[in-house]
């Protein structure tokens, strides 16, 4: 069983934008427990050798000192605790967005079991006037884009007086329609998240981090490159690579977090017939059927498309 961390205290908490887990008590009765305890012993019990005894007629008190204690309860509880996790949580009115993580408080035979569930739920953001905020970055944009074509004006200049190569006055361009597009993006991102950053749950943060670095993990593998030998390059530690993402991770969920309840307050959706074009548009039959029929694909399309409606309206502000 899996133990969360220690609650972080307020100034911490204040100080990372990170909030302590949620959690619930779930309580097992050992009348429950009971039988499935004792089929869980049996089945361990099939493979058990011990002196004197059959293979798979040891008795219970052998199998378990054999088998160990943790195991058979590890067992117990994939079965049974999902099933009572979730009718706690129904109970409790609260709506996690983490998989939880179990600490168990008291785990003895013949009582009833206890274990504290713990879990992130959707953190609160006070948008504030977010419709100024993005319009003070578009106007912070605009100056970053006109200093940059001034000067990239200027260095075409300088290397057409000094009879540079095509190639080399090819690098001083101005900003293509698209990049502006990006900057004026970034400038709002950043601005959203610096005005209204929400604390992020530490189970979300640490469950997303994890997710990033196996993410990046992946990636050097398909590189060839080890990750011993990634942080040699870098010349960094893992403990400051997991600090890094992190930090990456927390900026993210909360600039997610916040154009979420942009779109909400803009009473921003997506319809099903864009659902159906988006669909259209992929042109393997067998891929978008398999689509078609998976809910958590067409999730993925229908948020990604209120993210560009959301998009849409920050930069029309």
């Amino acid at each position: 069983m899996t133990k969360t961390t220690k609650p972080i205290d307020k100034k911490e908490e204040k100080k990372s934008l990170i909030t302590p887990n949620d959690s619930i008590k779930i309580t097992l009765s050992w009348k429950i427990v009971e039988p499935i305890y004792k089929k869980t012993v049996s089945k361990f019990a099939k493979n058990v050798k011990a002196e004197g005894f059959r293979v798979g007629k040891a008795p219970l008190a052998i199998v378990e000192q054999k088998v160990g204690l943790e195991a058979i309860i590890d067992q117990v509880l994939r079965e049974l605790l999902p099933e009572a996790y979730e009718a706690e949580i129904k109970k409790s009115g609260k709506k996690p967005i983490t998989t939880p993580e179990f600490n168990p408080i008291s785990l003895e035979k013949n009582k009833d079991w206890v274990l504290e569930a713990h879990f992130s739920l959707i953190p609160e953001v006070k948008l504030g006037d977010y419709k100024k905020v993005t319009q003070t970055a578009k106007v912070e944009a605009l100056k970053f884009i006109g200093e940059h074509n001034e000067t990239i004006k200027k260095e075409a200049a300088e290397c057409k007086r000094e009879d540079k190569d095509h190639d080399h006055a090819k690098a001083h361009q101005e900003l293509t329609d698209q990049e502006k597009k990006e900057i004026n993006l970034q400038h709002i991102f950043k601005d959203l998240v610096a005005n209204f950053a929400p604390a992020i749950g530490e189970l979300l943060l640490r469950q997303e981090t994890q997710t990033e670095y196996e993410r990046l993990a992946k990636q050097l593998e398909q590189y060839k490159i080890s990750t011993e030998d990634y942080l040699k390059r870098r010349q960094i530690t893992i403990e400051q690579l997991s600090q890094e993402l992190a930090g990456t991770v927390l900026s993210r969920l909360q600039l997610d977090f916040i154009m979420a309840a942009i779109s909400k307050a803009e009473k921003l959706e997506v319809k099903e017939d864009e659902v159906k074009a988006e669909l259209v548009k992929i042109t393997n039959l067998k891929m978008r059927q398999d689509i078609e029929k998976n809910q958590n694909y067409l999730n993925q399309i229908k948020a990604n498309l209120l993210q560009q409606k959301t998009l849409t309206l920050l930069l029309t502000l």
